[in-house]
């Protein structure tokens, strides 16, 4: 059976008062705890990246407070690396930073995490994707087990691009890497990522029924909100929680997915050998799903642009 791993970037990023962990719209939750809730309710323990380097005590304190939300609900909480505003603001990502600097940084991390929560991480993913071969060495020195960094769409990605070019497991410098779930628009030949908020659902359908595996979900905190450029203007998004039902729905009663936490599919994979490690080439979807993809983004573009 295919494995199905959703996983959460949750961080406040640059949303206004923790507006990215929490979603707080009109007296509502629309962030972490409703997608926790959410999560439960469809059965499906989901692995939280968190990020842990918010540079002030209250973001902090936030950021603690999700850490312990995350364990207490019994779900996968990881490390997530948006080290700028601990470090340095200029430098907002993983790779911008020596390997001494990526140590001192993941160590930082750890730290705070297992603090927090009594959890020490052993999964990692970079914000923006924005790790480089500096950073597999460091998580290895700092005993981590696997990284989610690698994504063939992404341009902050400094992993050897040959490497990653597919979907399911590699290794690279000896870290077990999960590779972010991609394909190829039949229609204008583009590298895009699987994400029910930024492609069109008949997409995802098309890509899920590859039965690729592991299928990696990527959400973050704020999926479930609305935002104009600046991020002033929040409104919830209810349908997304309802394309996440739907899809979770299809994957495990059409295509027989199994829905692990990335934790639990690194302990089945990490003593296969790299021939026996699941991997896919990148698949081209349909022309009929490429046109709703593409007549997505104009609608985006356009609603954007009103806005």
């Amino acid at each position: 059976m295919p494995r199905l791993l959703i996983t959460v970037d949750t961080e406040i990023s640059n949303f206004p008062r923790s507006m990215g962990l929490w979603g707080r719209v009109d007296g509502e939750d629309w962030g972490l705890g409703r997608l926790i809730d959410t999560f439960d309710e469809i059965e499906a323990r989901g692995t939280f990246f968190l990020d842990a380097y918010a540079g002030n005590d209250d973001d902090l304190a936030e950021q603690r407070r999700a850490a312990e939300l995350i364990v207490s609900r019994g779900h996968d909480l990881q490390l997530h690396t948006h080290p700028g505003p601990a470090f340095e603001r200029a430098r907002d990502q993983l790779r911008h930073y020596t390997l001494p600097e990526q140590e001192e940084i993941i160590e930082l991390g750890c730290g705070r995490l297992q603090q927090w929560s009594g959890v020490r991480p052993v999964l990692h993913r970079a914000g923006d994707w924005a790790a480089d071969h500096n950073s597999l060495l460091a998580l290895r020195r700092h005993g981590f087990r696997a990284d989610f960094s690698a994504s063939p769409w992404s341009r902050n990605c400094g992993l050897d691009p040959d490497a990653i070019a597919g979907n399911g497991w590699t290794r690279i410098d000896g870290m077990l890497c999960g590779v972010g779930t991609c394909y190829r628009d039949r229609i204008t030949g583009r590298m895009r990522r699987v994400d029910l908020g930024g492609v069109s659902f008949r997409e995802v359908l098309d890509v899920l029924a590859r039965r690729i595996d592991p299928f990696f979900l990527t959400l973050h905190s704020f999926s479930l909100l609305r935002f104009n450029k600046s991020r002033t203007r929040f409104t919830p998004e209810p349908g997304y929680i309802e394309r996440l039902r739907r899809f979770c729905t299809v994957a495990r009663d059409q295509w027989g997915y199994r829905t692990l936490t990335a934790l639990e599919a690194v302990t089945e994979m990490e003593n296969l050998s790299d021939a026996a490690l699941p991997w896919a080439r990148l698949p081209t979807t349909r022309a009929l799903s490429s046109a709703a993809g593409i007549l997505k983004s104009v609608r985006g573009r356009l609603m954007a642009f009103a806005q």
